[in-house]
């Protein structure tokens, strides 16, 4: 993959991928004999004090190694990756280290922007999103996703034109029946690869919310 240069974080189990979930909203991982749909999640970009320097090849599978490490030191930063896990798993509560671990090992995640910021409030420009859009589709055709999730509007917003619009996402049951999301899809070796875009885990994140959203994309796909 001659573009990327970030790498991206393969979950040990990502080829298993995604049962679904049971009837309260707690999901379902696939297994061997009941392989389920595979999920890349895709963050905006990697953020570094000093970008020359701290910017490295391995930094996403570092920080998601960091995460699920119940051993490591707690940062601030990190609730955007536990609020996420929560919204994926289906967990109201205490997300315990063992469930976070195995969401984050039956996904990958990558971080679409290939060219790290100087802060948190340094937005991409135009021309980073533009030039990333090769290594994305890299990403794609070597690990041939079922489901990407993309965290933020903006994000969302700058992915590359070359797919089509699907039908919006509508949840058919629950309390938030009703709520619709739109979709997007790419064609990638012969695969329909379908997008759908949520809040930022960093801003203010309903886990429940996303959570009812997971479980009719994953049905409906």
């Amino acid at each position: 993959m001659t573009n990327i240069k970030f790498n991206p974080w393969v979950g040990e189990h990502y080829h298993l991928g995604i049962q679904g979930y049971d009837h309260e909203g707690k999901i379902i991982f696939g297994t061997e004999s009941y392989r389920g749909k595979k999920v890349l999640v895709l963050g905006e970009s990697h953020y570094c004090a000093n970008p020359e320097t701290e910017a490295v090849p391995e930094i996403t599978r570092s920080i998601i190694a960091d995460i699920i490490n119940p051993s490591a030191e707690w940062e601030a930063y990190k609730n955007t990756y536990t609020k996420f896990a929560k919204s994926l798993v289906g967990c109201v509560g205490d997300l315990d280290s063992e469930t976070k671990a195995k969401a984050w090992h039956h996904v990958v995640f990558y971080n679409y922007v290939q060219v790290a910021m100087s802060g948190a409030r340094v937005s991409p420009r135009s021309e980073d999103f533009r030039k990333s859009e090769t290594a994305f589709f890299e990403v794609l055709e070597r690990y041939t996703p079922d489901i990407v999730i993309a965290w933020g509007q903006r994000l969302y917003n700058n992915l590359p034109q070359g797919g089509k619009q699907l039908p919006d996402l509508t949840i058919d049951s629950g309390r938030f029946a009703g709520n619709a999301t739109e979709l997007w899809s790419y064609q990638v070796a012969g695969k329909s690869i379908a997008v759908m875009p949520i809040t930022h885990p960093s801003a203010a994140y309903s886990t429940e919310y996303i959570n009812a959203f997971f479980r009719q994309l994953i049905r409906n796909i």
